[in-house]
């Protein structure tokens, strides 16, 4: 198969017409009634097969095509109107997106052939070239016109979906921006205001300890006082840190950008609270599986599993993120420019990005060292 249909145009009106006139065109030039009877079955068998391949274009295409041209054969034998290369027709822009050209040229090639053949004693030797070459001419622009209408919508499509993780992304950056700038703050609030208060506080109790039984009262009001605005500066800076799974909203949002794909998030809740640039590594890995995965497999459903793994040697910490989509896989796929994109970023950060087949599934995996903030030090050592 060369490429998947991810657009959702809707051919079911303007197919079931052409199967309707072919269908009509050929019982009616039926020689006999057992001829019109053996017609049925192949008409509906036909229909059938039809409607699987509009409803699920991707799926099954070699014996979708296969079981096509055997039908359009054996409808052949049973009629003599050429109104049978409407099935031919079809054919070609059933298939366009999947099969490659010569494949295509070969599928007319012989249908022609055989009807020819077929037809050849009812000719009496003068064959209609003129009509052969009209329908072979019409069956393969028609797979042209068709192929490009096909890679112009999927084009159209993948531009919408890569919209909508551009604007998932800059949310995304939106809200790490305004978490990072609140934990400064709560920060900066500590450090200078609380340290300040705090020294203020002592220094208030020590004088009162020592003032006169007149001004005893004044002190103990304003130590009284700094007390209750460190505590109240405490509760500002608790907060403000106040930690919420940034990571994990972050990228539901972006799964939810992407209703075509169902995703499944396993992650690990000590990587809940992650930095901006470790957050941004596995966000910018989902976005480029559920990319390919949509481009080049006809998939529905892609796994997520992230977890921390230590590093006994150096007592270290190492990030892991899996991807694995409900697509067989018997072969490792080529690297695109966006999978090279994704070794680049995971070199820079130290990390490396690799795949495996296991079990006929493909693993895509990354790993990267992980840089620890306090709140997860005792959590993960902890584990």
């Amino acid at each position: 198969m060369e490429q998947a249909i991810r657009h959702t145009t809707d051919w079911t009106h303007s197919t079931l017409a052409s199967w309707l006139g072919v269908s009509v065109a050929s019982l009616y030039y039926a020689h006999s009634t057992s001829t019109l009877l053996l017609q049925l079955p192949l008409h509906l068998m036909i229909l059938a097969l039809l409607w699987f391949v509009i409803k699920r274009p991707n799926e099954h295409v070699n014996r979708a095509s296969v079981t096509y041209f055997s039908l359009i054969i054996l409808l052949m034998t049973l009629t003599s109107t050429t109104l049978v290369f409407i099935h031919l027709v079809m054919f070609t822009a059933i298939f366009c997106s999947h099969l490659s050209p010569a494949r295509i040229i070969a599928f007319v090639g012989a249908i022609l052939s055989i009807y020819c053949a077929l037809s050849f004693e009812r000719w009496e030797g003068n064959i209609p070239w003129i009509t052969i070459i009209v329908w072979s001419f019409f069956c393969l622009m028609n797979w042209f016109v068709s192929r490009r209408i096909i890679e112009s919508l999927n084009v159209h499509y993948q531009s919408r979906q890569n919209f909508k993780e551009l604007k998932a992304t800059q949310s995304v950056m939106r809200a790490m921006s305004a978490e990072q700038e609140r934990l400064n703050l709560s920060r900066e609030l500590h450090d200078t205001l609380g340290h300040k208060l705090t020294a203020l506080s002592i220094n208030l109790d020590f004088a009162k300890r020592k003032a006169t039984s007149e001004s005893v009262k004044t002190l103990s009001l304003c130590h009284a006082l700094s007390q209750e605005l460190l505590e109240q500066v405490r509760d500002i800076v608790s907060n403000q840190r106040r930690e919420t799974s940034l990571l994990r909203a972050s990228l539901e949002h972006v799964f939810s950008a992407t209703p075509q794909l169902k995703c499944r998030l396993d992650l690990a809740e000590k990587l809940s609270f992650l930095d901006q640039k470790n957050s941004l590594c596995l966000i910018r890995f989902c976005q480029e599986m559920i990319s390919n995965t949509l481009k080049h497999t006809q998939a529905t459903e892609i796994a997520f599993d992230i977890n921390v793994c230590a590093q006994q040697e150096n007592k270290s910490y190492l990030v892991v993120a899996t991807a694995i989509h409900n697509q067989s896989e018997q072969a490792i796929p080529k690297k695109g420019n966006g999978l090279k994109g994704l070794e680049e970023r995971m070199a820079m950060v130290n990390g490396q990005f690799t795949q495996c087949i296991e079990a006929s599934q493909l693993i895509n995996k990354i790993t990267f060292p992980l840089q620890l903030a306090h709140n997860l030090v005792g959590e993960i050592n902890h584990d």
